[in-house]
């Protein structure tokens, strides 16, 4: 009597242990439950937000890099949304090849044009992309404000790109096609969808869940500038450090009048583009299709030239940026 009781004992006691061990098991996996959901969150979150800084820089770098060999365009141009007619293609993700609208357009991000790979936001869903009106075509320099509107704000905008978020009330997405392809009510919310130039990062719950990312008008031009200054400034095949090389001697006289040509023994003004006169090819500055890129886009106009009376030193200045020749 007295062994079966102990062995009793012993049974209830492995039960115990048992049941001990099922409790703490449950205990953490609700706990690990919680704990990966919020980690899910925030790594989608993360994610999210490594795609739209990488959208933006592409962005960014991809109108920094118009109008040179091999890359169709003009500095500050950006480039139209997705080319929905090749969804489901080898050149699914291209973008439009002409998009000019009074109002911005808004379309999926052209991730193939801007060559970053189908980029994905943490929700698995690709990046939609709104263009302002006026950067398509010519004339865009430093003076084209942004016409997109930013919760109130006027001229606050360029470009955006949009993470869309998830699956709202009200809208449906199926697997899109170059027949049936996305429509833009099915990703972005308010506002942001309904084709005018007003946009919001904001609002109801339920009812929105939109990521924005802004380009500005500051931050692309600031890079362009940049571009600009530098061209200006040239290499050995064009500018004015080919002027420099070739006459081994000076910098030319400032454009007082805006006409493209010297003046001779003006010191301040702004770049001459057309050389000493129009007779005498050898002195042209800059090759023609620079040329054409800067005068066309009225740049010339906005970039100061200052020189020292002994023509050994050139200050380019362009909306507060500078850049000394040589």
């Amino acid at each position: 009597m007295q062994k079966l009781n102990k062995a009793n004992l012993r049974q209830k006691g492995a039960a115990l242990i048992i049941f001990a061990v099922i409790i703490s098991l449950v205990i953490l996996s609700f706990t690990f439950k919680n704990l990966n959901g919020k980690q899910l969150e925030a790594l989608k979150k993360d994610k999210t937000a490594k795609a739209l800084f990488e959208a933006k820089n592409a962005l960014l770098g991809w109108s920094v890099l118009r109008g040179i060999t091999g890359q169709p365009g003009m500095p500050g141009q950006l480039p139209c949304p997705e080319d929905t007619a090749l969804i489901g293609t080898a050149n699914e993700g291209t973008a439009l090849t002409n998009c000019n609208s009074a109002l911005p357009v808004v379309g999926r991000l052209p991730w193939r044009t801007l060559r970053i790979g189908d980029l994905r936001d943490g929700n698995g869903d690709k990046l939609w992309y709104a263009l302002s009106s006026g950067f398509r075509n010519a004339p865009i320099n430093s003076a084209t404000n942004g016409q997109i509107n930013v919760n109130g704000t006027p001229n606050a905008a360029v470009a955006i790109i949009f993470s869309p978020g998830v699956v709202l009330a009200g809208q449906n997405r199926p697997t899109p096609t170059n027949i049936l392809p996305p429509q833009v009510a099915d990703y972005l919310d308010l506002t942001n969808n309904d084709g005018d130039i007003n946009f919001t990062s904001t609002g109801p719950a339920g009812t929105f869940n939109d990521g924005l990312m802004l380009v500005t008008q500051g931050e692309l031009f600031q890079l362009v500038e940049r571009r600009v200054l530098r061209e200006i400034r040239g290499d050995s095949t064009q500018g004015l450090a080919r002027f420099y090389t070739a006459n081994a001697s000076n910098y030319p006289y400032a454009d007082a009048d805006n006409d493209g040509y010297v003046n001779v023994a003006q010191l301040a003004g702004t770049p001459s583009y057309q050389g000493i006169n129009n007779t005498d090819p050898d002195n042209l500055f800059f090759n023609t299709a620079l040329k054409n890129i800067l005068v066309s886009n009225n740049w010339m106009p906005l970039v100061n030239y200052q020189i020292t009376a002994d023509r050994q030193f050139v200050t380019l200045t362009l909306n507060g940026q500078s850049l000394s020749v040589p």
